[in-house]
């Protein structure tokens, strides 16, 4: 099976998987999960500008709320695989707040302030995100690959 099939096989389980934040999945489900979003993502975009094509549009905007419950649960079940709870994916809107109160406060070192604990929490996340699978945990066992 070639890298594409592998990735849209595992697209495809995560829509199986629609809402289910409890259990495990492996960096392979999640980055390739990831890979075949923003692949379509990409395509759709670029077919929408090039055309100027409302259609396209439509089905982007489609596609990007589709997956946002998918999305949340397919980075739980990450988050899981290393002993993680799967409220950690939300740290990072921590950030923004702050941000965002410092938008509206005119207060630009609170609103900087806010952008760089977004860019931290982010990275955090990411190293999360990357991390093999640990052994059994309280969230299940070791996912085979």
């Amino acid at each position: 099976m070639n890298l594409f099939q592998r990735g849209l096989q595992h697209f495809i389980h995560a829509f199986k998987l629609y809402g289910v934040f409890s259990g495990r999945s492996t960096r392979e489900e999640y980055w390739m999960f990831t890979l075949i979003y923003f692949l379509s993502y990409i395509v759709l975009s670029g077919m929408a500008w090039l055309l100027n094509s409302d259609v396209f549009q439509i089905i982007l905007t489609i596609l990007s709320i589709a997956v946002i419950v998918p999305s949340l649960s397919i980075t739980a079940r990450r988050l899981h695989d290393m002993g993680r709870s799967g409220w950690v994916q939300l740290a990072p809107y921590i950030g923004m707040v702050f941000a965002i109160i410092g938008i509206f406060q005119e207060s630009q070192m609170l609103m900087l302030g806010g952008m760089i604990l977004m860019l931290v929490l982010l990275v955090v996340l990411m190293v999360f995100l990357v991390t093999p699978s640990q052994e059994d945990n309280q969230y299940g066992t070791k996912p085979q690959v």
